[in-house]
């Protein structure tokens, strides 16, 4: 039986942090240590854990200002973790009640598996939309991480910390897509497993003002990964250089749609098209012609239908 650490990276959200604390309570197999990291908090986040934690002898605080960001919060949680078995949860969003059971089950089945992720439920409060995604691929995932970032948010994961020691930690150097960069790592060095239930509510906004919602980060981070991999990808031949090249550009497209700049969104899918011509590229010209809450409503759609899975192909 495995000890499990829970980080919950936390800053000024001191109304929503207990809901977090409560669904890693709520698990049906328990948790060992839950280690809650303030980044540099100026609300009464210190005292609402606190109170947390008098209720909960699991529960330890680590404060620091000035606040560094979510990468540093996370990696302070890890250097202090003391389980076999690390997970994290943003504090917007909840565990499902099985979480950690489901997850614990496929490492203790392979004890070759390194990483399990889930699915999760994307809730979009501002429109009422909800829809869940789907995982599809497990096993030695060194190359197709390229070309999918499978493993989704920090909240649907539980890796071995003797994964992380060989890994390293989350790149402080990253505005963006922090998590997406440890993952590619962790693919690189185990084998990586997933519970295809929903195991936890993420919750979104279609005018989010969360980290990934900021267009120039993400930008800056999509191309920092494509360089601090290239010899990686290289490996794979010229023809994959240029499939993760085209998805670089479509996933730059996409998030530049979430954020409103539907024109910058077209140049971008237009740029991955003079690449090669594909599908991916010209439906995302032509979405760009919409606003992104249509867009949302479109996928919700076809993630209840079997067309998901056909254009999740695609994607791939």
């Amino acid at each position: 039986m495995g000890k499990i650490s829970v980080i919950i990276p936390t800053h000024n959200r001191a109304d929503l942090l207990p809901r977090a604390v409560r669904s890693v309570q709520n698990q049906t197999r328990a948790v060992d240590e839950i280690i809650i990291v303030s980044d540099g908090s100026t609300d009464n986040t210190e005292e609402t854990v606190k109170a947390l934690a008098e209720q909960d002898e699991r529960i330890h605080l680590i404060a620091y200002h000035p606040g560094r960001n979510g990468n540093y919060a996370r990696n302070r949680g890890i250097e202090a973790a003391t389980g076999e078995f690390i997970a994290f949860l943003d504090d917007d969003d909840e565990w499902l009640p099985r979480k950690t059971e489901l997850q614990m089950e496929l490492f203790e089945k392979d004890p070759e598996v390194g990483l399990v992720y889930s699915s999760q439920n994307c809730i979009y409060l501002d429109t009422g939309i909800t829809y869940q995604t789907q995982p599809m691929w497990r096993g030695d995932l060194s190359k197709r991480i390229f070309i999918r970032g499978e493993m989704g948010t920090p909240s649907q994961v539980m890796v071995r910390k003797k994964v992380l020691d060989n890994t390293g930690l989350f790149d402080l150097n990253l505005e963006a897509l922090q998590d997406y960069d440890l993952w590619i790592r962790c693919c690189l060095v185990t084998k990586v497993d997933f519970v295809p239930e929903p195991c936890i509510n993420y919750y979104n906004s279609t005018n989010t003002d969360q980290v990934s919602s900021k267009t120039d980060k993400y930008i800056k981070s999509r191309l920092y990964i494509r360089e601090k991999y290239r010899d990686e990808i290289a490996k794979f031949g010229k023809e994959f250089e240029q499939k993760v090249d085209i998805i670089v550009r479509n996933r730059i497209a996409e998030r530049c749609m979430r954020n409103g700049q539907n024109r910058e969104a077209r140049r971008y899918a237009v740029k991955a098209w003079r690449i090669r011509p594909s599908k991916i590229s010209f439906i995302l010209v032509v979405a760009s012609f919409f606003p992104y809450s249509f867009i949302v409503k479109v996928r919700s759609a076809i993630k209840s239908r079997n067309l998901y899975w056909h254009i999740k192909d695609m994607w791939s």
